[in-house]
């Protein structure tokens, strides 16, 4: 699980963390091969103190090594802080940062000869494993460790062996507890379970560290995330991945089944959200391509040349009841607007749909019915997807283009140009849709509009539009042929409908135009101008600005 991850130095925390556990095993190996227990203990215990300024003590229950095979187990690992020591170490201004405690169950370790330390005082293992440690990480800045320069992982272990070399690394099981203490007022909590790494030929010498090849002294880490579950701010919504894999060597990151999950159906939904809209996201499969590493480590950025999303779905339910509650701001924001907002930055190249789906469903309380449009065997992409500053100011241009089938039969496509720079939003939007039967959308319209097309054929339908967070304008254009309608009213005690005879043989023989064009006429062109409401989110107001059109084609 992993919740509210806040802002951190990933550089300096995630070589800290392994550096603690590897030096932990080094001084254990280098200790253990020359004297008993309490020998050994009284040793390590006493480096450990000197090393950290009496910052830290570490105990642990046993160590066994078999000079024979090589092999040595060290159990029940306990490496904590003395508190007291803090405000010492703070009016000396040799307080780290990050304050660490662990607790290991098990550290196994494999192809240790003792001779190759004693004769060229290199230390090679063919593995280690270390099972189920629980980190507690405390995190508070200090503002004097920014001048300070730390001393490399070779200056650490110099004074015991020349180089620290090891075939492969294995940490089982990684339980991590974070504690931001930079607003001690309101500390920030994180935790981290579940979490596999698997490291493969690590190196620690005098050269290592100018291996373009290597990343952090290894040529490759493998990290293995079985189970992640974060909940909204506000609790409505679960967030989860099934499984996340990610390789510092390929510079890929693969997730499967990611899902964004409310946690309510949609009527309750939009009580406990004030009318905010439902939305549901599932994806089978992602991959992030040729991931920047100096960014995601150095810089906390997500920069990657693609991501490919293969299977998934987005359902939006738009709840239109009036709530009797102040707006959270003046408009709510577009996708791209909150996508820029974030405070993780992110830029990639290029996204990637394939067999996506999209439904639209729209409830009306005077039905008390949903209407559905639905988007099927989506393919596309968008280019430019970012939010950092720096490609915004080069290129604040995202574009999302989309080929599908609309209520599953028709073909169309649809094409976004956002500006993700504009005050207000601004974006262009055109598209269009051929050969459909029109009573296609008849759960739709009977849904919403309490009407429905007898009969009718679309050739084709066509828009263009320029949009921001005031509303739409634009034109459209609907070829079709051979319409007539139906208009009902509903019972308000059974719910049921009932024709509207008279209303509908006005509609059909007055107010409709049957066919687009009318012969010897020229085409009807429809404008389209729907001022939005502040409430609506992105997905209603294309909705209504696209009933717009159809209404000026048709009437």
């Amino acid at each position: 699980m992993i919740q509210n991850l806040p802002k951190i130095q990933p550089k300096r925390l995630y070589v800290n963390i392994f550096f603690v556990f590897l030096g932990l095993v080094v001084l254990a190996l280098i200790f253990g091969i020359w004297g008993l227990k309490p020998l050994l203990t009284k040793r390590i215990q006493s480096t450990v103190l000197e090393s950290t300024n009496g910052l830290y003590t570490i105990d642990f229950k046993s160590l066994n090594y078999d000079i024979l095979s090589g092999s040595a187990e060290v159990s029940d690992v306990v490496w904590q802080s003395d508190s007291t020591r803090f405000d010492d170490l703070k009016r000396a201004n040799q307080m780290p940062d990050n304050v660490y405690e662990a607790k290991v169950n098990k550290i196994e370790l494999a192809g240790l000869r003792p001779w190759t330390i004693i004769f060229s005082k290199k230390l090679h293992l063919n593995s280690i494993v270390i099972n189920s440690p629980i980190i507690d990480i405390l995190h508070q800045k200090q503002p004097y460790n920014s001048l300070k320069t730390a001393k490399s992982p070779y200056q650490i272990i110099s004074k015991f062996v020349k180089s620290f070399e090891v075939e492969k690394i294995t940490f089982n099981n990684i339980t991590f507890n974070f504690t931001n203490l930079s607003n001690p007022q309101k500390p920030q909590h994180s935790k981290v379970e579940n979490l596999d790494l698997i490291v493969s030929d690590f190196l620690i010498d005098s050269t290592a560290s100018s291996d373009r090849k290597r990343f952090f002294y290894t040529k490759e880490c493998i990290f293995k995330l079985k189970k992640v579950e974060v909940s909204s701010k506000d609790s409505l919504n679960l967030f989860s991945i099934n499984s996340l894999v990610f390789s510092t060597r390929t510079r890929t990151l693969s997730m499967a089944d990611l899902r964004y999950q409310p946690r309510y159906q949609p009527i309750i939904y939009g009580n406990k959200s004030d009318g905010d809209d439902r939305i549901l996201v599932l994806c089978k499969n992602l991959e992030l391509r040729e991931i920047s590493l100096q960014k995601l480590f150095f810089e906390k950025k997500l920069y990657a040349h693609s991501l490919q999303i293969n299977s998934g779905m987005i359902n939006v339910f738009t709840d239109t009841r009036i709530f009797n509650t102040p707006p959270k701001s003046n408009f709510r924001p577009f996708p791209p607007k909150a996508f820029k907002d974030l405070a993780f930055k992110m830029c990639i190249d290029t996204v990637n749909l394939k067999k996506f789906s999209i439904t639209y469903s729209e409830y009306n309380p005077e039905t008390k019915m949903v209407g559905n449009v639905k988007f099927r065997k989506i393919f596309g992409s968008i280019l430019n997807c970012t939010n950092d500053t720096l490609p915004l100011a080069l290129n604040p241009i995202s574009v999302l283009s989309v080929k599908a089938k609309l209520m599953n039969q028709a073909d169309m496509f649809l094409k976004f140009n956002f500006d993700l720079n504009a005050k207000n939003e601004d974006f262009t939007c055109q598209g269009g849709v051929v050969n459909m039967q029109a009573k296609v959308v008849n759960q739709v319209l009977k849904s919403l509009e309490m009407a429905e097309i007898k009969e009718g054929f679309v050739q084709k339908f066509s828009f263009n539009m320029k949009g921001n967070q005031f509303g739409l304008k634009g034109t459209s254009t609907m070829f079709y042929s051979n319409l007539e309608v139906n208009i009902y009213k509903q019972s308000k005690e059974t719910g049921t409908f009932k024709k509207r005879k008279l209303l509908t043989f006005i509609a059909n023989q007055f107010m409709i135009n049957n066919s687009n064009p009318i012969p010897k006429k020229p085409v009807r062109i429809a404008k389209i101008n729907y001022k939005r409401e502040p409430s609506k989110a992105f997905f209603y107001t294309i909705w209504k600005g696209l009933v717009d059109g159809i209404y000026g084609s048709v009437i």
